[in-house]
């Protein structure tokens, strides 16, 4: 069979397994990204026995799908960006910030802590599990809140405020620890210049936004060719990604920098296009992209590991660590009306950021596989319980 055969049946494979089972889990009530993951595991386990190839092995040394997926990660972050708003991480207030900063530390904390009594990984690598427990996935819960009437609520502007806030912590959490996997180095010195230098691109991409962003996006609606608008959001995330890694920075920092700084503003020089519809626009792409990435993520799981009662302890620890250091995080929130224990349930869920950071520490050798397969069903069982829980606390909303 010729590559391109092979890499049309396996992409074939991917989209029916994770479209049906992100369906199926949906209908349950459960996030379709675990339905996608769960494909990924389930096709890294049994390939080999029904077709007879190594599924995970293609996953990783297929250059078609490491780009498919590494596309999909710009195009995520970009999509992030876009549904956080310079402003309105401004007016979100002290508690918002709290819960986020709370919600950030103390899982990091509490993850490197459990990393190093099992002596999981190098110090390098605890960092990485307890970042991959940092960043709160804020569409499974504004999607609860949203379905029960409960968006505009008080508590419920303090989660998705706090969500967006810890993403950004998280992000750069990642660009710095990704700095410090590429130089070897972990000095206090080294970390100011990867905030500096963060710092200066964040500047520089919010002054392009408001000085040449409206007129690239009045010259772009001059052009009536169908899929302008595609392709001008696709270019302008992957030419910040660029502009980031050529300033020694992660790439997706800069797709994340893309999305934030075009605001709604932007497009009253276009009669043809906003935000929404932007993202709307870009849903086919990451429809096909996205569920490559979370196949591979969950494709390099080795369920077997999970057999030893070692691995068990660690498991169990790191989901109560998830757990509590977000309901920790909401219980600190300062005044009255707020449900405090249901904002840390709501905070609960992890999804997509945590699982790149995951994925980053595998590639990088950074983790093992064994912790890798831990993080990734920490990362599962928290998508799933995160919504179990937050329901019985909406009539205190």
């Amino acid at each position: 069979m010729s590559h391109f055969e092979h890499t049309t049946w396996l992409l074939i494979v991917i989209l029916i397994s994770t479209k049906w089972m992100g369906y199926l889990f949906k209908r349950m009530g459960v996030s379709e990204l675990v339905g996608e993951l769960l494909a990924g595991v389930t096709l890294g386990h049994f390939a080999m026995s029904i077709w007879g190839f190594d599924f995970s092995a293609d996953m990783l040394n297929n250059e078609f799908f490491q780009y498919a997926s590494e596309l999909g990660v710009i195009l995520l972050l970009f999509q992030v960006g876009l549904e956080s708003n310079i402003k309105d991480l401004l007016k979100v207030g002290l508690n918002a910030f709290s819960v986020a900063a709370l919600g950030v530390l103390l899982p990091v904390l509490m993850g490197v802590g459990v990393s190093f009594y099992f002596a999981m990984t190098s110090d390098l690598g605890s960092w990485f599990i307890g970042a991959t427990l940092a960043a709160t996935s804020v569409g499974i819960t504004a999607k609860i809140l949203n379905d029960a009437g409960l968006i505009k609520t008080r508590s419920s502007q303090v989660i998705l405020g706090a969500a967006v806030i810890d993403d950004v912590m998280g992000i750069l959490l990642l660009v710095i620890l990704a700095s410090v996997a590429s130089t070897g180095s972990i000095s206090v010195s080294e970390i100011g210049v990867i905030v500096l230098k963060t710092i200066t691109f964040f500047i520089v991409a919010v002054l392009i936004g408001k000085y040449l962003l409206s007129g690239v996006i009045k010259i772009s609606d001059l052009n009536t060719t169908t899929g302008v608008w595609v392709a001008f959001a696709l270019v302008l995330a992957l030419g910040f990604a660029q502009l980031s890694a050529m300033a020694g920075l992660a790439p997706i920092i800069g797709a994340f920098m893309a999305g934030l700084i075009l605001d709604d503003v932007h497009f009253t020089h276009s009669e043809n296009m906003n935000i929404h519809d932007l993202q709307d626009l870009l849903k086919p792409l990451t429809d096909i992209l996205l569920p490559i990435f979370f196949v591979g993520i969950g494709a390099q799981v080795k369920l077997n590991l999970l057999g030893d009662l070692n691995v068990l302890g660690i498991t169990i620890s790191l989901l109560f660590v998830a757990i509590v250091g977000k309901i920790l995080a909401g219980i600190f929130i300062r005044g009255s009306g707020f449900d405090k224990l249901g904002i840390g349930i709501g905070m609960i869920p992890r999804g997509e950021v945590g699982l790149i950071f995951a994925a980053y520490g595998l590639k990088q050798n950074i983790l093992s596989t064994q912790s890798y397969s831990v993080l990734v069903l920490v990362v599962l069982l928290t998508t799933i319980l995160g919504p179990v829980l937050i329901k019985s606390r909406l009539k205190y909303f």
